[in-house]
């Protein structure tokens, strides 16, 4: 058989060639045992390696989405120095409310309204902190600083919002730096509260989700309650809001929306009370989604 392998080859090379072939066919014969006949006997164990072995089906689990109350409290903020009709509208939330649940009708979820301070016992988890201002001083202790800093960094939100009655519509409505601007700042700066991350204020672009939340605003955030027109010189236009890795923690207004909710006789109201909605479904989504991680 190698003479046959061989033929055709160089004498010199053909040496080479049976040697090889020599060794291969020893090596053979060692792997594959041979009978008295010269023939192949069948190996104990039968050659497997030509099955098709079955990989078991990966199941993928499903998401696991976080729980959500079937009532929702929306809790607005109350400080010892706020004056009504000043600092604060007492009608602002329990009309938005209203309006919301009108308008969304979910099955599984009420909104419902309510007021406390920071050191009320019974706070608990609400879906929404709202806070509102003008020219009382925002004064906070220490054991309130600490609550609305674990509050806001464990997922929570906080709708804060510089206010103003009709008397003062004409002065510094819609403006920046205002007395409430530069407290709610500092408060959020503080050490106790957010620190640096209070700090990294933005301006809320038009695509932003809470703009879509259930009502459309593709130009931006109501500026009815502030105007009454959608511009004026040296106005803010725009809403503003920190963000604790990659989640909305707070959103500011100097926009006077919530006077809106409150009055109604204010111009633009319907569409405040529709932006109001926008926060309290996006609330709801970011509650769903967990605390940041």
């Amino acid at each position: 058989m190698l003479t046959k392998l061989t033929s055709g080859i160089r004498p010199g090379a053909r040496r080479l060639a049976v040697h090889l072939l020599a060794g291969i066919t020893v090596g053979l014969g060692t792997l594959m045992p041979t009978s008295a006949h010269g023939q192949a006997t069948q190996l104990a164990e039968p050659d497997t390696t030509s099955e098709v072995k079955q990989t078991p089906r990966v199941v993928e689990p499903r998401r696991q989405t976080r729980a959500v109350s079937r009532q929702q409290r929306i809790v607005a903020i109350r400080y010892a120095l706020a004056e009504e009709g000043v600092d604060q509208f007492s009608a602002s939330l329990p009309e938005l409310v209203h309006f919301a649940n009108q308008e969304t009708q979910f099955d599984d979820v009420v909104f419902v309204d309510d007021e406390a301070s920071l050191s009320d016992p019974n706070l608990g988890n609400p879906l929404l902190l709202y806070l509102s201002g003008n020219t009382a001083q925002l004064k906070l202790g220490a054991r309130e600083k600490l609550w609305l800093g674990g509050y806001l960094m464990g997922g929570g939100l906080l709708f804060a919002e510089d206010v103003r009655p009709p008397a003062l519509f004409r002065s510094d409505v819609a403006r920046s730096g205002t007395p409430f601007d530069r407290q709610l700042k500092a408060l959020l700066a503080d050490g106790r509260v957010l620190g640096d991350a209070g700090q990294a204020w933005r301006t809320i672009g038009h695509d932003h989700p809470v703009y879509q939340a259930f009502f459309e605003f593709p130009g931006g955030p109501p500026l009815g309650t502030s105007s009454g027109r959608r511009w004026r010189s040296g106005s803010v236009t725009e809403l503003e809001m920190l963000e604790i890795r990659g989640r909305v923690a707070v959103v500011f207004s100097d926009l006077n929306i919530s006077y809106g909710w409150a009055s109604m006789e204010a111009t633009g109201r319907r569409r405040a009370l529709q932006f109001g909605t926008n926060l309290l479904v996006f609330a709801l989504a970011e509650q769903r989604a967990g605390p940041p991680r």
